[in-house]
């Protein structure tokens, strides 16, 4: 464990963050860009990775958001990451 995360939890977050931080990178180039359809490309695959990392984290871990605890859940918000 690391802190309150096990190494697989801790990887699947690292790859998260960076896929989102990805995504979020492209998307301020498009602002300024766009017609370029190729960064528009990248983009959409970027979006379709960090969301692949977001599924793959909350089936192996915990939710990140309330709202992805589905119903009935009695998950302990405590016991999730701190960040």
């Amino acid at each position: 464990m690391v802190g309150n995360i096990s190494p697989q939890c801790a990887k699947l977050m690292q790859q998260l963050a960076a896929a989102d931080f990805f995504a979020t990178d492209m998307k301020l180039y498009l602002d300024t860009h766009p017609d370029d359809a190729k960064a528009l490309e990248i983009y959409r695959e970027a979006v379709k990775q960090a969301e692949a990392y977001k599924r793959a984290f909350e089936e192996s871990c915990y939710p990140l958001c309330a709202k992805n605890a589905g119903e009935g859940c009695s998950w302990n918000w405590l016991n999730g990451l701190w960040i």
